[in-house]
């Protein structure tokens, strides 16, 4: 009798062991003599050569605060990618320097050490300040980031060395990070990525979800086949999850559309197609 408890115990343990190897894994590496920390989620068995996301938490927040808004895992896990959480110091960015832009090429080679990412796939998107740094890193690491895709937090061209690929989401009534002041903003890129300045609206979106308070602009015809896009959420404030009432969820959107670029240019969009289903969940408003 024993015996049989003991092998269900070992069963059981077992059972619960291996559901957590896909969980997010807290990693530290140094950095210019500075230990810096972040969570890791890679999906089980992960092929080589798969794509990387770097996600940045808004100001006075953390990693862990941006994984449970955003909910990453599944989509990662029907993508094939590993998405990375980096903690800010201090919970902030810094945007006016070199120190975070180190953090983040230290990430990518530490993902390329572990999981054998693809360095021509890695993608950046924040939320907040987190969506600043995005900026700074699509003029400051251009030649390493593929697209970019920040939400709620903007930031203008300046020394980017290409054509950046960009996905920009906010809500009309931020009260944190002014709606139209950050369109106006993301606008600069068209010209500077050399764009059609007609863009395509749809409104609303998605059109199959008459009732969804999403819209979405597309500025296309721009060099080395990019595009900007701007997902704007009527209503919604400083926010980042996902919302029946609107109809999209932010983390399978940016998805779809970074996954369509490499630093070699566009890739062909019958590859890497995402049919995760957004778990269900409420919008919340964050500071």
């Amino acid at each position: 009798m024993f015996g049989k408890i003991f092998k269900a115990q070992c069963a059981l343990s077992l059972a619960i062991l291996a559901s957590f190897t896909s969980l997010s894994i807290a990693d530290n590496i140094n950095v210019n003599g500075t230990n810096r920390n972040m969570l890791v989620y890679a999906p089980k068995n992960i092929e080589k050569n798969r794509p990387l996301i770097i996600q940045m938490h808004g100001y006075n927040q953390d990693a862990a605060y941006q994984k449970n808004a955003a909910k990453w895992e599944p989509v990662a896990d029907t993508g094939r990618f590993v998405v990375v959480f980096p903690n800010g110091q201090n919970k902030a960015w810094d945007t006016g320097g070199d120190k975070d832009l180190n953090f983040i090429k230290a990430i990518i080679n530490e993902m390329n050490n572990k999981y054998g990412i693809d360095k021509k796939r890695v993608y950046v998107s924040g939320f907040s300040m987190g969506g600043m740094m995005s900026y700074v890193v699509a003029n400051k690491m251009s030649d390493q980031i593929a697209a970019i895709a920040p939400v709620s937090g903007g930031g203008g061209p300046s020394s980017a060395k290409r054509a950046m690929p960009i996905m920009h989401t906010h809500g009309t009534t931020d009260d944190v990070v002014n709606y139209n002041n950050t369109v106006n903003t993301l606008k600069s890129w068209v010209p500077f990525n050399k764009c059609s300045s007609n863009s395509k609206v749809t409104k609303p979106y998605p059109a199959s979800k008459p009732g969804s308070a999403a819209s979405l602009e597309v500025w296309s015809g721009c060099s080395d086949g990019v595009e900007i896009r701007l997902l704007t959420i009527a209503g919604k404030g400083h926010w980042y999850s996902m919302d029946e009432a609107v109809s999209v969820n932010t983390s399978v959107e940016i998805w779809n559309f970074v996954k369509q670029y490499s630093l070699d240019g566009p890739i062909n969009k019958s590859t890497d197609t995402t049919k995760t289903e957004p778990p269900k969940d409420t919008s919340k408003k964050v500071t």
